[in-house]
């Protein structure tokens, strides 16, 4: 098979391509609603299939190993998630679902282990990746059983005109599957 190396063909083998833009969270909270913050900016979460290496005369032998899924990290706008609730943004939601899971100031949690429902406050997220039009979801994973680790800071400064106010969020999730 021969290199062609035209734009004509270039462009023949790629078409109009898909978009990092055209995406959507959808995340649930544990008291059984949905957050409707905008997440400004994501990746898809990645999962490792790690190698046991094996010593055997001198060589290496690698076994798969057991699949780890690492933190998913994020950008949020942080507005308000719910419009009867204007003074709720999302910072503030995912910092009350994270105190939920481990108080700040009691150090415990929320969760009743005689009461299957009452937590540790993890709920399922899904992403969807859509085409280039915005109609057909092209790829769909759902994070099972997510919670925040982490919820980043909100940089405040004076000379910040023409912003909107963003902020990190890290959430760990048992395992993830996508259609």
């Amino acid at each position: 098979m021969s290199l062609n190396l035209t734009l004509r063909d270039f462009k023949d083998r790629v078409g109009l391509g898909t978009r990092a833009n055209r995406y959507k969270v959808i995340m649930n909270i544990p008291s059984g609603g949905r957050f409707g913050v905008e997440v400004a900016a994501a990746t898809l979460p990645e999962s490792e299939l790690p190698a046991i290496p094996v010593a055997f005369r001198g060589r290496i032998l690698k076994i798969p190993g057991d699949r780890l899924y690492k933190p998913w990290t994020f950008t949020v706008y942080d507005s308000p998630y719910n419009i009867e609730v204007a003074s709720k943004t999302g910072w503030k939601a995912l910092h009350d679902w994270s105190n939920s899971i481990n108080n700040h100031v009691s150090n415990i949690t929320a969760w009743d282990p005689d009461n299957p429902n009452s937590g540790p406050g993890v709920a399922d997220w899904e992403i969807h990746h859509y085409d280039l039009n915005g109609n057909d979801v092209l790829k769909k994973m759902k994070l099972w059983n997510c919670w925040p680790s982490s919820v980043g800071d909100v940089v405040l400064t004076a000379g910040g005109m023409d912003q909107l106010l963003t902020f990190q969020c890290t959430v760990e999730y048992e395992y993830f599957t996508y259609e």
